[in-house]
C-alpha cells in the first residue's frame, strides 16, 4: 500500500463517521438532481471555493501557487481561438456566466450564447449585448439549427451529461464546418476494468459527492466518441496546473472534518447537496495525481 493510498482510506475512515458513502455512491445525479445541487451549494462555491468571486470551476496555475486571476485560465484560451471578429460562440452550462462575461467584454465584436438549466433565474442575469441567455439542456441542442457556432466550449460541465456521446454528436451539429470544441474537465486515467475495486470506489465517491453520475469518465473512451465525428481531436493533461486550486480547497476540506461540532452545525443548518462537497473537497488533491485515478484535461477538437 503506498502513501496516497493509506491517506485516503485514512480519509474514508474519517468521513464514515458522519456520511453514509454507500449512500452517497447511490445518490440520483439525474439533470434536475444536478440543478438542485448547484442551486443549494451555490454559497459553497461562492464563499469557500473562490473567495467571494462568481467562477465555480478550478483555476489553471502557471507557477504553482494559488492566485484568484487563475480562473481565468480556461476563458482566456478560449479567447486565444477567436480570431476574427462576428464569430458566434456556445458557452454549455454556463453556471454564473464567468467565462462567458469575461470573453464578451474582451471581444466585443464577437456574439455569446450561455446556456443553462432552467430554473436557477438564469435568465435574470443582466449581460453585455453580445450576450444572449438561453435555458436549456446540452443533452438536446435542437433549439438551436445545424452549422451554427464557430465554436462551443464547455468548463467542467460536461461531466454531468447523462450521455457525453450524445453530447458531443449535438455539438457536432450546432458547429460550423472547421468549429472548435473546447472542454476543461477532470477524467479517470483507467477504464473500470483496469482500475482496482478501492480504485473504482474512490472515483465513485468523489463523483458523487459533486453529484455527477460515476460512470463513463475514462479518457479513453471520450477520445473515441470524440474521433467518430471531429476530424481533428488533441487532449492536453493540465492536472499539475489545478493542483494549487486543489490544494486549497483540501486544506479548507481538512478544517471541516478535523472539527466535528462544525460539520454537525453545517449538517444541520445547510443543504445536505452543500456538505457533501467537503468530500470532494478532501479527495480531489489525492486522486487528481495525474497518475492513479483523475486527471484534468483541455480537450480541443475540430469538425
Amino acid at each position: 500500500m503506498n502513501i496516497q493510498t493509506w491517506e485516503i482510506e485514512d480519509r474514508l475512515r474519517v468521513m464514515g463517521k458522519y456520511f453514509d458513502l454507500d449512500a452517497l455512491v447511490a445518490r440520483n445525479t439525474d439533470t434536475q438532481a444536478v440543478g438542485k445541487y448547484y442551486r443549494k451549494s451555490d454559497f459553497f462555491y461562492s464563499l469557500v471555493h473562490n473567495r467571494g468571486g462568481k467562477c465555480i470551476h478550478f483555476g489553471l496555475s502557471e507557477d504553482g501557487s494559488h492566485h484568484k486571476d487563475d480562473f481565468l485560465g480556461q476563458a482566456r484560451f478560449v479567447g486565444s481561438l477567436l480570431d476574427r471578429p462576428s464569430m458566434n460562440i456556445l458557452e454549455v452550462g454556463a453556471g454564473k456566466l464567468f467565462n462567458t462575461r469575461y470573453l464578451a467584454g474582451e471581444f466585443p465584436n464577437c456574439h455569446f450564447t450561455a446556456l443553462d438549466l432552467p430554473n436557477r433565474n438564469f435568465l435574470k442575469n443582466r449581460v453585455p449585448s453580445n450576450v444572449e441567455l438561453r435555458e436549456g439542456d446540452y443533452n438536446d441542442l435542437s433549439i438551436f439549427p445545424e452549422n451554427s457556432f464557430d465554436v462551443v466550449f464547455g468548463v467542467e460541465t460536461i461531466c454531468y451529461a447523462e450521455s457525453k456521446e450524445r453530447v458531443f454528436k449535438e455539438i457536432y451539429r450546432v458547429l460550423k464546418p472547421g468549429g472548435r470544441l473546447v472542454i476543461f474537465d477532470g477524467y479517470e486515467i483507467k477504464s473500470h476494468e483496469e482500475m482496482t475495486e478501492f480504485e473504482r470506489r474512490v472515483s465513485a465517491i468523489t463523483w458523487t459527492a459533486m453529484c455527477i453520475n460515476p460512470s463513463d469518465h475514462y479518457i479513453g473512451n471520450i477520445r473515441k466518441y470524440l474521433e467518430a465525428s471531429f476530424s481533428e481531436v488533441e487532449i492536453t493533461d493540465l492536472t499539475r496546473k489545478v493542483k494549487p486550486t486543489l490544494r486549497r480547497i483540501d486544506r479548507i476540506s481538512c478544517y471541516y472534518f478535523m472539527h466535528p461540532q462544525l460539520i454537525r452545525f453545517t449538517q444541520k443548518h445547510f443543504p445536505i447537496d452543500a456538505n457533501l462537497n467537503g468530500i470532494a473537497g478532501w479527495l480531489l488533491f489525492l486522486t487528481f495525481d495525474g497518475e492513479t485515478i483523475h486527471q484534468y484535461c483541455r480537450i480541443v477538437a475540430v469538425k
